[in-house]
């Protein structure tokens, strides 16, 4: 079968995998396995220290993260037939997703506050532990559209732009930002160029991030602009914005990390908006499947 063939398929056999089979134990996964070198070398070099060894520490940190990752996946790739669809099931995760969102929905639901904040916990970086239960549901919702670009949209992208080595490259640098991406003392310039790059690699994938929320998740235009601006304005990231006030907008709630943004319409999501949630991200998993696969076929194709 033909190479560009084979990897056009691959968009959806793997979803088919991640939603059957699930993330890989993390004993067994290649991105854990990144992730674990990573923070060997964080470890070992223990920031802060200056600003310049930390940046370029953390650059190379990324890179060992990049390398590790890309070992542990080329013996999938070469794989006859279903190699990229393995290696893009790796890198991909909407079962995932929808599991933590479920945990935080059935918590609620069972009047389970201390539970539901503890299962958010494992999305959201906040403290959680004086969220009520609509700020809990808030969170949830808020992370499950923003891991909409980062586990299942962005991937699939890259597969298109640069095949297996580019999906590969994109979930490396989007472990080392949720590993070292933050502004604390420790991280500032360590974290930084993994930071900057998860910023780059995710806003040049917003483009197919709009066509895929517009048909998995479509939202009346004025409702859906009105809610972009406000995101745009207090979102800080340059990318997740878009995914979070698009949903948002979409389930007609407010979205609200307290002391950092607010925006959406007026009442924090409720149960039912969690269950709607789960439903679209696996929309969205399905939608950028088949149009990663399109798009793969027509930029490779050959007679």
């Amino acid at each position: 079968m033909d190479a560009w063939l084979m990897g056009s398929l691959a968009c959806p056999l793997a979803l088919c995998l991640d939603l059957v089979l699930g993330d890989p134990p993390d004993r067994w996964h290649p991105v854990a396995w990144c992730g674990r070198a990573m923070g060997v070398m964080a470890g070992v070099w223990d920031p802060p220290r200056s600003p310049a060894s930390d940046l370029v520490v953390g650059a190379l940190t990324v890179a060992v993260g990049f390398s590790v990752l890309a070992m542990v996946c080329y013996p999938l790739h070469s794989i006859p037939w279903v190699g990229d669809a393995l290696v893009l099931w790796v890198c991909t995760a909407v079962r995932g997703l929808v599991e933590h969102v479920r945990a935080v929905r059935v918590a609620l639901e069972r009047g389970d506050l201390e539970g539901a904040r503890e299962a958010v916990g494992s999305l959201v970086s906040r403290d959680t532990a004086g969220l009520g239960p609509g700020l809990v549901a808030s969170a949830a919702a808020e992370s499950a559209f923003e891991n909409v670009l980062d586990s299942v949209v962005a991937p699939m992208f890259w597969f298109v732009m640069g095949g297996w080595i580019g999906v590969v490259m994109y979930r490396a640098v989007n472990t080392a930002d949720a590993m070292f991406g933050y502004r604390d003392e420790r991280n500032i310039w360590f974290g930084k160029v993994a930071a900057r790059l998860d910023d780059l690699m995710n806003v040049v994938a917003l483009p197919f991030c709009v066509v895929v929320l517009g048909l998995a998740c479509p939202v009346r235009p004025g409702r859906l602009v009105g809610t972009l601006v406000e995101a745009l304005r207090s979102v800080p990231s340059p990318s997740s914005w878009l995914p979070m006030g698009w949903g948002a907008a979409f389930l007609g709630r407010r979205f609200e990390k307290p002391s950092v943004y607010s925006f959406g319409p007026d009442g924090y999501p409720e149960v039912r908006d969690l269950v709607e949630t789960e439903r679209a991200v696996v929309r969205c998993g399905i939608v950028s499947a088949v149009l990663a696969g399109f798009l793969f076929l027509i930029l490779r194709w050959s007679p």
